[in-house]
This record gives structure tokens, sequence and C-alpha cells, in this order.
């Protein structure tokens, strides 16, 4: 018949014009605080995710610090950084979170300690927001490259981890660059080259690696200030070249080495001709060396956990300096964290203290203006 419309038709062309239930929003998965400090800061506990739709769900509170921990997260993804409202300071910690890709246009700090990290990305966009990354405590062996891109950071804090090999350029754009800690870790070689330069960095930290020299030390840092160095496998003519250099540049030098199994020259241990890494250390620093771009993290793990099995069976001498390095960083640990806790809450209370200074100035010039008037 003709002008006839079918009816299941017209039914789908109205359900079509019926606007979204407010039911739908409600779908959203809001995670709530499990406790509120006084000062506003949100702690959240036991957050897990059954499948990937419940990540994309997912609603943080409007809080501008939240700390998360014993959680289990298998990937930190981009979209958990964008259900983030108003947050400025985060931390993940004392939880299973082995992977994690950094993209944020809010946060101002990031601090990741002890939660099995393992995978580490960041997105290539220049971001100039983040001031404070801090990432300690976790398995991590390799720094992605694109660390560069966060061109806003002033103190950046990879202690305690397990990594290899860094390379010092990487952190060449960021221009305010004040803080650079390294040590803990089990990192063979730096790599500098001979025109880099971080303008900025006032303070050096590379105690208790493996290292036996940093080339163009300290040229790379005019403005350095303060430095640690102690617990590594430094040559003595290299000790004995920067020594002088320290002194010149009235560069202070924290922590000294007073039992040394062979030489000491200005408070550091210093080893003749000797070469303390073997030849799985070289493959280990080159695979390292790679941008490793391609998702390799979990086999790079996979050699580093079989090298350190490898390297505790070693004769009972190597064993004793290993646990003696242990409890050096055992010792250290806890009044390090205590430093940078202090130092980013030394932080908000100076953003406070400024904002508040810079509101109550803007008000004493509305009430001039208007007296004017």
């Amino acid at each position: 018949m003709i002008g006839f419309t079918p009816l299941p038709f017209l039914l789908f062309i109205s359900l079509l014009a019926i606007p979204p239930s407010p039911a739908s929003s409600s779908s959203r998965n809001a995670i709530e605080c499990s406790r509120v400090q006084p000062n506003s800061t949100c702690f959240i506990e036991g957050v897990s995710f059954e499948s990937t739709a419940d990540e994309y769900l997912t609603i943080f509170p409007p809080a501008t610090h939240i700390i998360m921990q014993a959680s289990e997260i298998l990937h930190f993804a981009p979209h958990l950084f964008d259900a983030l409202p108003g947050t400025v300071f985060l931390t993940l910690k004392g939880s299973i979170i082995p992977a994690l890709t950094f993209r944020s246009d809010e946060l101002r700090s990031l601090r990741i300690d002890a939660t099995e990290l393992r995978e580490l990305a960041v997105a290539p966009l220049v971001n100039r927001q983040l001031n404070t990354l801090i990432i300690t405590g976790n398995p991590l062996s390799v720094i992605p490259p694109t660390v560069r891109y966060l061109t806003g950071l002033s103190m950046l804090d990879l202690s305690n981890n397990r990594l290899l090999h860094v390379q010092l350029g990487w952190f060449e754009p960021m221009a305010g660059l004040l803080v650079l800690d390294l040590s803990g870790n089990r990192i063979t070689r730096l790599v500098v080259h001979a025109s880099l330069r971080l303008v900025r960095l006032e303070n050096f930290w590379t105690n208790h690696n493996q290292l036996r020299r940093i080339e163009f030390f300290p040229r790379f840092a005019p403005a350095l200030r303060r430095v640690r160095l102690v617990e590594n496998y430094w040559a003595c003519e290299w000790v004995a070249q920067v020594r002088e250099l320290i002194w010149a540049n009235q560069i202070q030098v924290h922590g000294a080495e007073h039992a040394c199994p062979e030489a000491q020259d200005g408070g550091l241990c210093c080893y003749e001709g000797q070469q303390p890494f073997n030849e799985l250390d070289g493959g280990l620093e080159r695979e390292a060396n790679g941008d490793d771009e391609g998702g390799q993290f979990g086999k790079t793990y996979a050699r580093v956990e079989s090298y350190l099995q490898a390297r505790d069976r070693q004769p009972a001498r190597a064993c004793n300096v290993l646990e003696q390095k242990y409890r050096t960083l055992v010792d250290e640990k806890e009044l390090l964290e205590r430093r940078f806790i202090n130092t980013v809450r030394e932080l908000e209370r100076t953003v406070r203290r400024l904002t508040a200074e810079l509101t109550e100035a803007q008000d004493r010039l509305r009430t001039q203006h208007v007296r004017l008037a």
C-alpha cells in the first residue's frame, strides 16, 4: 500500500528521538576517598578493575592531592590520568602497578613509590606542568627517551630502582631542573656528550651505583652545588682529576667512605685498573641503551633478574660487599623518603602562601581603586 510505514521502523525512529536517560551518567564508576586528612588530602585504598571498560568509566574524586595505596592496576593508562579532575598532586604507593603511561596536563607532582613498576612510558607531548617526578623503590630498569618531553621538571628522583644505563642528554630539555637523584641503582655508565649543559642543576646524587667515571664532570652542570658520589667503583685517576675540579668550583661533596678495600682519595674509594663488571653487565647496558619502544621491558627485566641471581652466587667477598651496600640503602631509604615528603609538603605550603598573598594584594588594590574613584 502506498504511504504505508512499517510499525518496527516507526518504533526505531521514536527510540532515536528519546533523549538519553540521566541514569546513564550514573553508570560511571565513581571512586570515593577512604579517608580525608585536614589538609584535604584524599586517601584511596583497594582499587582494582575487572575490565578495561571499568577503567574508562572511572572518575576519581575532585581532590587536589590524592594518595592511592593498597591497589592493583595492571596499567595506569592515560585515560586514568584523564579521570583525575582537578588533581595537582598524585601519589601511587604500596600497590601493584607494573606499568604506567604518563599523560596529563593538570598534574604538578607525581610520586610512584614501591608499586612494582617495570614499564614506564611518557606520551611524546611537551609537558610544562609537571614540576616534580619521584619514582623510587621499584624494579624499573629502563627510562624511556620520551622523558625529555617533561620540560617543566625541577625535581627528578629516580632513586632506589634497578636502572642500568642513563643518558643525561634526555634531561637537557628540562631547563629548570634543580635536583637529579640517580642514587641506589645499578648504573654502570652515564652517557654524557661534550656539549651537554644542565644549566640550572644544583643537586646531583649518583651514590650507590656501579660507576667507574662520569665524563665531562662537572662541566655539564655549571650551576652544580652539591653532589653525592660514595659507594661506586671509581677509577683512581678519575677521582684525582675530579677532586681538583670540585675544589675549584666550590662544590659540596656529601658523604665519605672510610673503609676501602683498595685506595682512598678525598673520601672516595677508588680502584686501580680494575674492571668490576663482566660481559653480562655490558650486554645489559647495551640493551638498556636502546629506546626500547617495542615493549621489551619484560625481557630486559628477566635478564636482569637472571644476572642478579648469578651474581649472588659469586664468592663471599662479593656477597659481603653487596650486603654492606644493602644495609646502607636500608638505613638511608627512610631518611630520603622523609626528606622528599617534607620537600613536597613545603612546596605545597609555599604555593598556598603565595596564592593567599596574591589574593590579599589584589583585594587591597581593588579597595584602593574604589576609594580613589
